[in-house]
């Protein structure tokens, strides 16, 4: 469709008619000015209809609360609308920032009620009694933050913790081929980012892991960190599944590399297991750090808790953190185990049971000099 118009408005061009009041109707004009402005979105467009599509069909079969929250789009407006203007207000000029552009046709961010309740479509997670929930902006809302030399967009954004997704549209020159217009976390102060590469690329892929099943959804909502791929590990003891995802805190102190870890365990298999219930005794880590050096961190329960885990609530999830210790070097990541009893610590059923966590490698930003 777009390639077809497109050859209408070039064969007005090279005709000689000028594009003024007199040789083509109001509508023909309106036309040459939205060509003019997505002039080179074809690609874009398709593979971006491509991902909605997906994303609409996924959420509808596992979080119709997170489809409903998803604002009508801003459609082929060109400059004529107040939320038109003010994206593209914010939005450069660029080939980079066209799949972003183009996302808003189809959904101008998230509605406002949903907004700011569990179903941020860039997932949630509860540390320390601390909820965090990553909404997408609509066009009205977004803006560009400076953080020194660098300015960032921010799309999607939890006013509870103050954690974003944004993408750099300014950067010094030096660090342009490596991180411009991609989307990142950055924190601030330190300079310390994750970069998430290309809009497009990001979207499509978090999408896809999305319909892979690669984050747990409970009751409609997507837990931000995933359960497979890069910076996870998972192992199934005694029917019981241990998956533990680990991402960095963008939103901690700059003082050190802080990381937030979710371990989830979940009974799969009760012949497995070989009881109704089970309670959690014991935790134990190893850290690794660079240079070979580690330590040791074990003790009683999971963030002052003994939890139960049992076939009739056979979830169990918890948040913590790990950080940088030993000076001038930096977490590489951790293995451990955690240590369960049949029945109860109260009035044990059988022996204990060991439940191993494999190594854990942690997601070092990239450090802005």
């Amino acid at each position: 469709m777009l390639e077809r118009n497109a050859v209408n408005t070039r064969d007005h061009a090279s005709s000689g008619i000028g594009l003024d009041n007199r040789s083509i109707s109001k509508n023909k004009r309106m036309f040459v000015d939205w060509h003019m402005r997505y002039k080179g979105f074809t690609q874009n467009y398709t593979r971006i209809r491509k991902s909605v599509a997906k994303l609409e069909t996924w959420a509808g079969k596992h979080s119709p609360q997170l489809l409903s929250s998803f604002a009508p789009g801003l459609g082929w407006m060109g400059g004529e609308s107040i939320p038109v203007r003010e994206l593209l207000r914010v939005v450069s000029d660029s080939p980079a920032m066209r799949d972003f552009l183009i996302l808003y046709h189809f959904h101008d961010g998230q509605r406002r009620i949903q907004r700011f309740f569990d179903f941020g479509l860039f997932g949630s997670y509860e540390c320390y009694g601390q909820f965090c929930s990553l909404s997408w902006l609509p066009s009205r809302m977004l803006q560009v933050v400076q953080m020194s030399h660098f300015k960032i967009l921010i799309f999607a954004w939890c006013h509870n913790t103050l954690n974003y997704l944004g993408i750099v549209v300014d950067c010094p020159e030096s660090y342009a081929e490596q991180i411009k217009h991609h989307v990142v976390q950055m924190q601030p102060q330190s300079f310390r980012i994750v970069d998430k590469g290309l809009f497009g690329q990001f979207f499509d892929s978090y999408v896809d892991s999305l319909i892979h099943n690669n984050h747990d959804i409970r009751n409609g909502v997507i837990s931000m960190m995933p359960n497979s791929g890069p910076y996870t590990s998972s192992s199934l003891s005694r029917g019981i599944r241990t998956t533990v995802s680990v991402m960095f805190c963008a939103d901690e102190t700059p003082r050190f590399r802080v990381y937030r870890y979710q371990v989830t365990f979940e009974i799969v298999d009760p012949a497995a297991l070989g009881f109704a219930s089970v309670q959690l005794k014991e935790r134990y880590w190893l850290i690794r750090y660079g240079e070979g050096k580690y330590t040791e961190v074990g003790g009683a329960g999971v963030v002052g808790e003994f939890p139960f885990i049992s076939v009739d609530e056979p979830f169990y999830r918890y948040c913590s953190r790990v950080q940088d210790e030993m000076e001038d070097l930096s977490v590489e990541g951790f293995e451990g185990f955690f240590t369960l009893v049949p029945g109860s610590l109260d009035e044990p059923l059988g022996e204990d049971i060991i439940l191993p966590v494999p190594f854990v490698e942690v997601p070092v930003p990239l450090e802005l000099r």
